[in-house]
């Protein structure tokens, strides 16, 4: 099967679930083409082959959003790029990526919307309201959709205009490759609390500020790209990026790991990567709580719900010894192989249904 897996974030960002889907599905046997489109002077892409899966992140030009005219351009610059190829399947991962595809290449193949965030409420405005319109165009073109969390299940379904759209949730997972592999030495300030992922309005800034600054003696460190202007606090580190193999160097040496997420129409639609990985290491583990985390309920993840409760879960799991070792059970049952072989087999019975 040949799959045109266009998406979101380029191949060098920071290593997510669409890396993860395009690389288990050429592994599959598929013929993978994994596209993204990335404003000139925003980032560097590189073209390359891996196996069966082919990086062909795109240059285009930037401020499409802000006006139609580059967005027409990009449009037709990009369908001009696609028409060369032919795809057995088409995943799309954002609904503004419909009106890319040209209308020879959709109509010859089945599409599916793999919907990963509740997409419209990344943007304000009349920006917001845009979104809304065009993931309701989407879903009545598609042929299938696969969303990453039951809540995100909900929202599609509710907005579709075609009821009987299949709708199929696929969680996240862990790579069982990287979080196998032993640790390198790295030398952190203790105690600390990590939080790995894109550094954005959607943390819970309040209560880590207020933390930092009462409890100077504790170390808190971000690791990942930064998309928000930050005016941290001396015990507040920002890391950066780092490779995702070396994601387990932070995760192994880190004493309490965050997720700490204001809890919006955004993020509580939101299966996080990083708890998988961090219950997969049997790290401790504090969250914001939405109800798409009753499932990873056990005895070293606290949920809270304001500054006081993050407090109480710090001094309580600062006192749990956290030794480096695997959960095997957890990591096995939620590793990357087992969900693409689910996406497998639901994109295999879109097209036997075409």
């Amino acid at each position: 099967m040949r799959i045109l897996y266009f998406s979101t974030v380029n191949w060098k960002w920071i290593k997510q679930r669409p890396h993860f889907i395009a690389q288990y599905l050429s592994v599959q046997g598929h013929e993978v083409d994994y596209f993204s489109i990335n404003p000139i002077g925003k980032t560097r892409v590189q073209k390359h082959a891996e196996g069966r899966l082919r990086i062909r992140d795109t240059y285009v030009l930037p401020f499409a959003l802000k006006n139609r005219w580059i967005e027409r351009f990009n449009i037709w610059y990009f369908q001009k790029k696609l028409s060369v190829y032919q795809y057995d399947i088409i995943v799309l991962t954002n609904p503004l990526q419909l009106q890319y595809i040209p209308k020879r290449l959709a109509s010859n193949c089945s599409i599916i919307y793999e919907c990963m965030d509740n997409m419209p409420y990344f943007y304000n405005g009349h920006l917001r309201e845009r979104m809304f319109i065009e993931e309701r165009r989407m879903l009545g073109f598609v042929d299938g959709v696969i969303t990453s969390s039951r809540k995100l299940k909900s929202e599609i379904y509710d907005r579709s205009p075609n009821k009987e759209l299949t709708i199929n949730t696929i969680h996240n997972a862990v790579d069982k490759t990287t979080l196998s592999q032993a640790p390198e030495s790295l030398t952190l300030q203790g105690p600390n609390l990590i939080y790995i992922g894109t550094i954005s309005h959607w943390l819970d800034w309040d209560t880590l500020y207020k933390f930092a600054a009462k409890y100077p003696h504790y170390t808190l460190y971000f690791v990942g790209p930064v998309d928000v202007e930050l005016n941290l606090l001396p015990n507040m580190i920002l890391v950066g990026v780092v490779e995702h193999s070396r994601i387990i160097d932070y995760i192994h040496y880190g004493d309490i790991m965050l997720l700490p997420f204001s809890v919006n129409e955004l993020t509580k639609t939101v299966d996080p990567v990083k708890m998988y990985e961090y219950l997969s290491l049997n790290k401790p583990v504090i969250s914001t709580y939405w109800p798409e985390l009753d499932k990873f309920e056990c005895d070293n993840l606290g949920f809270y719900r304001d500054f006081n409760q993050f407090e109480e879960l710090v001094n309580a799991m600062s006192r749990i010894k956290s030794d480096f070792s695997i959960n095997y059970t957890f990591m096995i049952e939620n590793q990357w192989e087992n969900r693409v072989e689910k996406y497998d087999s639901f994109l295999n019975e879109l097209i036997n249904q075409k």
